[in-house]
C-alpha cells in the first residue's frame, strides 16, 4: 500500500516555517508580514507564481465570450467594431438578412454575456407577433420551459449562457422568415 498524499496547505508550510526558519516565523507571529503566504514566500518555501503562467492558465480556462471581453478591456479590439448596433425604441421589422448581419456581432462580440439589443428586439418582436411567452420559446428551442434565464435576460438584462444565445439566434433566424 502506498502512503496517502501529504497535504501541502498553509499549515504544512507554517510548520516548516516554524521548524526551518524560526526568525521569519517569529516575524510572522509579530505581524510583520501581511499574511502567512508572504512569510512563506520570504522564507523561500514556496516560489512566487509567474504572472504570465497565471494569465496563460486563466486564458486557457476562459470561454470565447470572456476572451472577447478581455480583449475589449485591454484595447485589443476597437470598441466601434465590437458593439452591436443599438435597437430603436419603436419596433422595426427585421428581415432575415438584416438580423443575419447583426447576428455576426451579437454573440461573439457581446462582451458582457448579455443579449445584444438587436437580438433582444428581434425576440420581443417575434414574441409580440406570435403572442408567445418565454417558456414557449424555450420549449421550441428544446430547452426546459422552467428555465427562466431567457425571461430574466429580456426583462432584467441578466447574463445568459453561450449555448442559450446560440439556440436563440437560430430560433430568431427561423422565426424571422415566417
Amino acid at each position: 500500500m502506498s502512503k496517502p498524499a501529504r497535504k501541502r496547505n498553509n499549515q504544512y508550510y507554517l510548520d516548516r516555517l516554524r521548524d526551518e526558519h524560526a526568525g521569519i516565523f517569529a516575524d510572522y507571529q509579530a505581524g510583520k508580514f501581511k499574511n502567512a503566504a508572504a512569510a512563506i514566500l520570504a522564507a523561500g518555501l514556496r516560489k512566487q507564481q509567474d504572472i504570465l503562467v497565471v494569465l496563460k492558465s486563466a486564458w486557457n480556462r476562459a470561454d470565447a465570450a470572456e476572451k472577447d471581453a478581455f480583449k475589449l478591456m485591454i484595447g485589443c479590439v476597437a470598441p466601434a467594431t465590437v458593439l452591436p448596433p443599438t435597437a430603436t425604441a419603436s419596433p422595426v421589422p427585421l428581415s432575415p438578412s438584416t438580423y443575419g448581419h447583426a447576428n455576426r456581432n451579437a454573440t461573439v462580440l457581446q462582451a458582457t454575456r448579455k443579449l445584444s439589443p438587436v437580438l433582444s428586439a428581434a425576440v420581443r418582436q417575434i414574441m409580440d407577433r406570435r403572442k408567445l411567452k418565454t417558456g414557449q420559446i424555450m420549449r421550441e428551442m428544446g430547452i426546459s420551459p422552467l428555465d427562466a434565464s431567457l425571461g430574466m435576460a429580456l426583462h432584467r438584462d441578466t447574463q445568459v449562457r453561450d449555448d442559450l444565445v446560440k439556440a436563440l439566434e437560430v430560433w430568431v433566424e427561423k422565426n424571422s422568415r415566417s
